[in-house]
């Protein structure tokens, strides 16, 4: 049950919309401006899981002591001032504006977060900035993307710009950009990584069916990922180092016929249609042939995706990389990647190799996630400091065969047809010229 379907059960005065006014009210004036007995009605009316927060929030006594303890205030310094709290649906945000000199970092490191949990009596306090000056503290009691969710049945219409993966903590639908971009997964054994391809692969589906998306398809492992589609739903399926590369190269040499036939005619980009569909290529485990493979394999594979990464947006060439260890060894061209996914971890230095420097401090927490939710991670996407927490739609083996059904193109025929111009119907070959043929 969601924060507010909870605080709207709890009855009392302050019930439902005014529960919420009381709170942020009490937040923004300090409760020393207001009855005592108004406070503990909010109090009251919390969600047990948030009382203990919530009559820390409401109390400025408790919150003249909460600031010492936590080395963040003292009555010579003063005290941070909380400006607003709302309940949400994994628990309450608390917006504080800092003290002059404070930092983000003087929030934002493990013991200060650990202290604050544990004052507020919840599992866990994220912490992020979104204005300068103030940090926003994330109470989180519920794990809102703690069940999975199936994938959901075919759209009529496929945005390529956004399609749909999963959904956002907040419940919002999560999308990704395919068209004119390029995405990076990365997650440890187990976390996922085949729901969030399949997941994209199945909302592109009518476009696939359409003619407006040609896959490509590597898979190193042999194809026990992704070999029902070979053949049926995917244009190009290899699985060998050889081949990979060979795909590849031919992706190469496509888009640049595209780019010169685009400069030819003024364009700036390619708009997909079946004379020119998007070309995605997904390349799972990609450090078998980044790191693994020969060292004249890696340096090809290397030059290979650095041209379709650098010149593939414009031409409706895409790229879609997944692997495991997200170092710069195994995967140096990331930081072409506009869209960044990184599912569980297993270090904390890893979600800084996907996001960028002070990734983790800023939220992306990958080493965090549990082994029991695949498919959950945090998306950065370029011209944006934030991130957003996901998770993508389960898609099990008989989703998958459906999909593979619904959306495999009808098979081109590409031998020597019969001539049928000439063919009687009437004609049952019966008679010959010299009388009816003998039964």
């Amino acid at each position: 049950m969601s924060i507010a379907g909870t605080v709207m059960l709890a009855g009392g005065m302050c019930t439902g919309a005014s529960a919420w006014w009381w709170l942020r009210s009490l937040a923004a004036r300090g409760a020393e401006t207001l009855p005592a007995r108004a406070a503990g009605e909010v109090t009251a009316a919390a969600p047990v899981e948030l009382r203990t927060a919530v009559s820390v929030v409401t109390d400025s006594g408790q919150l003249a002591l909460m600031w010492p303890a936590l080395k963040l205030g003292s009555p010579q310094t003063g005290y941070p001032n909380i400006v607003a709290a709302a309940y949400t649906e994994f628990g309450m945000s608390v917006d504080v504006q800092m003290l002059g000199g404070q930092s983000l970092k003087d929030w934002n490191n493990d013991n200060t977060r650990d202290a604050l949990a544990h004052y507020f009596g919840v599992p866990q306090v994220t912490v992020t900035s979104p204005d300068p000056a103030f940090v926003r503290l994330d109470l989180r009691v519920f794990d809102t993307l703690a069940d999975t969710v199936v994938v959901p049945g075919p759209a009529g219409v496929v945005d390529l710009e956004a399609v749909p993966v999963g959904v956002t903590e907040d419940f919002d639908t999560w999308r990704v950009r395919v068209l004119y971009g390029h995405i990076l997964i990365a997650g440890a054994t187990g976390s996922g990584k085949g729901s969030v391809l399949w997941s994209i692969i199945a909302a592109l589906g009518p476009a696939i069916k359409a003619g407006l998306v040609d896959l490509y398809l590597a898979d190193p492992k042999g194809g026990a990922e992704f070999g029902k589609g070979e053949g049926r739903l995917f244009v190009r399926f290899t699985t060998d180092n050889a081949t990979i590369l060979e795909m590849l190269n031919e992706a190469v040499e496509l888009m640049r016929e595209r780019l010169a036939r685009m400069r030819s005619a003024g364009l700036r980009k390619i708009v997909p249609s079946p004379d020119e569909p998007l070309i995605l290529i997904i390349i799972d485990e990609a450090a078998s042939l980044s790191s693994y493979a020969t060292r004249e394999e890696q340096q090809e594979f290397r030059r290979l995706t650095g041209l379709l990464l650098s010149q593939g947006r414009a031409a409706a060439v895409s790229v879609i990389a997944a692997l495991q260890d997200p170092s710069k060894e195994t995967m140096p061209n990331r930081q072409l990647f506009p869209v960044r996914i990184g599912l569980r971890l297993d270090e904390p230095t890893q979600s800084g190799m996907v996001h960028g420097q002070g990734a983790r401090d800023r939220g992306a927490r990958c080493d965090e996630i549990s082994d029991q939710t695949p498919g959950v991670g945090y998306v950065g996407e370029d011209g944006t400091t934030e991130f957003v927490r996901v998770r993508a739609y389960f898609v099990s083996d008989d989703d998958i065969d459906a999909i593979v059904d619904a959306y495999s193109p009808a098979p081109q025929i590409t031998g020597p047809v019969e001539d049928y111009s000439g063919f009687d119907p009437d004609d049952l070959g019966d008679e010959s010229e010299d009388g009816p043929v003998a039964a």
